[in-house]
């Protein structure tokens, strides 16, 4: 009881810090201005209906925002300091389901380390994603939404619990809140579940009409995501806004932009993940370790990787400059980085993260024993960013795509890092992120200021 109350103590100050620092946040002058603006000029359906009809089919997200901008700032920072605490909370339930390891076993270093993941993401990343009213709401809200939708899917198919009707009345209004606010957590959202239904069907012979029922309600909200008259019409004033070189790309030019950007990301916005995700690697090879020389060959590319990934702490950022040259993702890029251009130094920079993104399958492959949950997680966390390859706002979006990602490379480490044998080793593995998390705010820390002026 008493290691219970630890852990509602700690959620607690996590729910205060939150809103305390959100006080601070108010309106922005772009899109959080557009919105107070039409949701007070127009009543809840006309104003669906009136999105739907012209830009995006995004309702549910849109149904927040609306609802959100018409109570004002104080509701959002109440509700959005609840979303910062449920989302962690949520990734670190699932971690646990997926580790075998029942919630109350779960110590709370590693709660902390859920929320340790906040501060491993970049500036940029919390700021549009979980700071800015507009960009909370759509991100982080329906994130939460996403991950809370696959608690009762986790307990059917790790065998902690079942999946009664009375559960479909929270996961169903979360699953298609999520489904139908951002492309990319309905994609994952959906593929979990339909994954979920067939390996049930495969292995136990067995349908469970409350997961099969879920994932038709995530299939159809999603498809009427896409179904919405406004997309066409989004996609053109998009590539005018944001990239006008968009529709004349060639197929191949078109996947060179993709690549760079994607690898571009986990160089930098995202390497720290990578970072968890190898160091744990390392802790269990040590753990399973007969004294292979191929042990050894494994913990030592993996301890080489992650060196690379801290060099720009220390002024280093060779490995960081993949050629795109992109300062301002607010501005319309008038000229799209062409692969001519990449020196050879930033050619070597992008080898090296497209083999850091491959070892790293692989070292996943060996080290979880071909866990398939997690090896489907973090080939899911590449493709949340790779569907951007259809998106003219690649650069412009950037900063929000990479946080699902950031929360799908932190589900794994969580699931390694719980799966670790020796509780020191556990717990020192947590000190070591929370080092990193502090390290990587105070590096950032002019930025989150510019964020939160």
């Amino acid at each position: 009881m008493k290691e219970v109350w630890k852990k509602v103590i700690f959620w607690a100050l996590m729910f205060f810090g939150a809103l305390l620092i959100l006080s601070q946040v108010g309106y922005s002058d772009g899109d959080d201005a557009f919105f107070y603006q039409y949701s007070h000029q127009m009543g809840f359906f006309e104003y669906l209906g009136w999105r739907y009809e012209t830009w995006v089919g995004r309702l549910s997200g849109e149904a927040m925002v609306y609802l959100t901008f018409r109570m004002g700032l104080w509701f959002w920072r109440v509700v959005n300091a609840l979303m910062l605490v449920l989302l962690p909370l949520g990734v670190l339930t699932l971690a646990s389901k997926a580790a075998g390891v029942p919630g109350g076993r779960v110590g709370l270093f590693y709660h902390a380390a859920s929320v340790a993941g906040y501060l491993l993401m970049a500036a940029m990343t919390i700021g549009y994603a979980a700071v800015w009213m507009n960009g909370s709401i759509f991100y982080t809200w329906s994130f939460t939404c996403g991950v809370w939708a696959l608690v009762p899917v986790a307990d059917v198919v790790f065998e902690t619990g079942g999946f009664s009707w009375k559960r479909l009345c929270y996961s169903l209004p979360c699953a298609v809140l999520a489904s139908m606010s951002i492309e990319q957590m309905g994609a994952v959202l959906f593929a979990f579940e339909a994954l979920a239904v067939f390996s049930l069907a495969w292995r136990k012979r067995r349908v469970y009409m409350q997961l099969v029922l879920q994932t038709a309600v995530t299939l159809a909200a999603f498809v009427l995501l896409f179904l919405a008259p406004g997309n066409e019409i989004r996609v053109v004033s998009e590539i005018a806004n944001w990239m006008p070189q968009y529709a004349a790309l060639s197929p191949g030019e078109h996947l060179f932009l993709t690549v760079q950007w994607l690898l571009s990301s986990f160089a930098n916005e995202n390497r720290l993940f990578l970072c968890g995700i190898w160091l744990t690697g390392i802790l269990h090879i040590r753990q399973q370790s007969a004294g292979k020389k191929s042990d050894a060959a494994w913990a030592v590319s993996a301890a080489v990787f992650f060196v690379s990934a801290l060099l720009p702490f220390f002024g280093v950022r060779t490995l960081g400059d993949l050629g795109m040259n992109i300062t301002d993702i607010t501005v319309r890029i008038e000229e799209v980085p062409q692969a001519l251009a990449m020196t050879g130094v930033q050619w070597f920079a992008l080898f090296w993260w497209a083999a850091a993104l491959l070892f790293t399958l692989f070292f996943l492959l060996r080290v979880s024993k071909a866990n398939r949950v997690l090896l489907f997680a973090y080939l899911g966390s590449i493709a949340s960013e790779a569907i951007m390859y259809f998106s003219p706002t690649m650069y412009a979006s950037g900063a929000r795509v990479y946080y699902l990602t950031d929360w799908m490379c932190l589900f794994i480490m969580l699931c390694l890092g719980l799966t670790v044998r020796e509780r020191k080793w556990r717990n020192a593995y947590v000190v070591v992120l929370g080092v990193l998390g502090v390290w990587n705010f105070v590096y950032q820390l002019p930025v989150f200021l510019e964020v939160l002026r």
